[in-house]
């Protein structure tokens, strides 16, 4: 069940603490209301009992004599009637003789109608007399009254003061959270930087540290996104520039044989074009993780082959031969489709700098909880000093004649990262070319299918 109450955290504690405190002191004014009253009755039937004794000690009849039988105005108390009884049932003093009390006695405590009124009555009997003491019950219970809310006043004066007490102690309590919910409301648009409120509640720190930390990686992906945007632009540059010269040549072109080789480096300047914004394309894609689908079992052996059909024209256009070796599967926990394109990164790139008629070897091998991906080429290889180098965006070796994009290998570690991987360049076996080493933990293979022994 919902409360029709602000969210405000303020408002919260305040209406509960002071319907709280409100309660409470109802409850507690009314408790000692009541206990008040109880304690006063038991007081004056205590005053009752007293008196009758105090008047039944001795010969009290003989003292107070005939002029008392007769009545006399010398009441003990002015809320009292006191009257006093032979043993033979005649009334011998009476402190009002306009309002007797009923002439039926009942002994110890009794209540009585006299006149309209109702009285406590306390009866004695001793051997020479019998005393009545009554007391009106309005009187009583004024003098009662009178004094419970003596009593409750404390309390009553008591709860005002606490209420405001507790709206201050509130109020200053959550004063730092007014301060950062001011700073974060200031801010521009375009500030990452760390919200700074001291003196947090600990209730109120871990989520501030959290939203910092949120920011960091904001300030982070934004620096990211700006230095890509940057790149892809300065990179775009040269081969739309490339293209507006061959759409020229191709103009100019004075007869066929010109026009024929204008439009053939029109054509590969255009692969190539389309190549880059397919390279920033995936890249930009395989960055943003915040729309990847949930991992799942992928088998590096059907990653493999996929890759391969995509690569094998281009293999093939140079009569490279590409041998494959080792377990035919090795699952790992992961998106099919990144690693699809890591795969065919790293065959590209292989292919792209193996001479005509070399050969690429793939080896996959599943042991010890690892599943290890390798690539080597009898290329010409990179300088142990480039091999870090060239997984940044955009970087080419220097003096490289191949045309790309430097984006290749950056997309290759950008997801074998997301998947847990590393991916290393070593010198390849026999002392020539490259070596593309993958290290991914091994995963579990889907239990709704068996595979055999690798």
């Amino acid at each position: 069940m919902s409360i029709p109450l602000s969210y405000s955290l303020r408002a919260r504690l305040l209406l509960f603490l002071l319907a709280a405190i409100a309660v409470g002191a109802l409850v507690q004014g009314a408790i000692a209301y009541r206990s008040t009253l109880q304690q006063a009755d038991d007081i004056f039937d205590s005053l009752l009992q007293r008196t009758a004794l105090s008047l039944g000690t001795g010969d009290g009849l003989l003292r107070m004599g005939p002029a008392h039988a007769k009545g006399s105005a010398t009441p003990v108390a002015d809320d009292l009637i006191i009257q006093i009884w032979t043993p033979d049932g005649v009334r011998v003093f009476n402190s009002r003789s306009r309002r007797p009390l009923p002439d039926q006695i009942i002994l110890g405590f009794a209540d009585a109608q006299v006149e309209g009124s109702t009285y406590r009555v306390y009866s004695l009997a001793t051997p020479f007399q019998v005393i009545q003491v009554a007391q009106d019950m309005n009187v009583r219970k004024r003098m009662a009254s009178a004094l419970a809310w003596r009593t409750i006043a404390p309390i009553a004066a008591a709860a005002p003061l606490l209420m405001l007490i507790v709206w201050c102690v509130v109020s200053w309590s959550l004063r730092p959270v007014k301060r950062a919910r001011a700073q974060v409301a200031d801010r521009r648009p375009e500030d990452l930087s760390p919200i700074d409120v001291p003196d947090l509640p600990d209730e109120i720190r871990p989520l501030m540290q959290e939203l910092n930390l949120l920011l960091e990686r904001m300030r982070g992906a934004f620096a990211l996104q700006k230095q890509f945007v940057g790149d892809a632009a300065h990179e775009l540059r040269s081969p739309l520039a490339a293209l507006n010269l061959q759409l020229q040549s191709l103009r100019r072109a004075g007869d066929e044989d010109s026009r024929r080789v204008a439009e053939q480096r029109l054509a590969a300047g255009i692969e190539r074009a389309t190549r880059l914004v397919e390279q920033l394309l995936s890249m930009a894609r395989h960055e943003d993780t915040a729309e990847q689908p949930p991992a799942a079992p992928v088998d590096l052996g059907d990653v493999l082959r996929l890759a391969l059909s995509e690569t094998l024209a281009a293999a093939n256009a140079k009569q490279i031969e590409v041998d494959r070796q080792g377990a035919p599967e090795a699952w790992v926990t992961g998106h099919r489709d990144a690693l699809v394109l890591l795969a065919r990164n790293l065959l590209d790139n292989a292919i792209k700098y193996t001479p005509a008629g070399g050969h690429i070897d793939i080896r996959l091998d599943a042991q010890a909880g690892r599943a290890i991906l390798l690539i080597d080429d009898n290329g010409p290889g990179i300088a142990a000093a480039e091999r870090e180098r060239v997984f940044d965006r955009f970087y080419r070796v220097e003096g490289n004649t191949q045309h790309g994009s430097g984006l290749g290998l950056a997309i290759a570690r950008a997801i074998a990262d997301r998947h847990g991987a590393a991916i290393t360049l070593e010198d390849a076996p026999g002392g020539q070319g490259l070596r593309a080493k993958v290290d991914f933990p091994l995963g579990n293979a889907p239990t709704s299918q068996s595979h055999p022994p690798t």
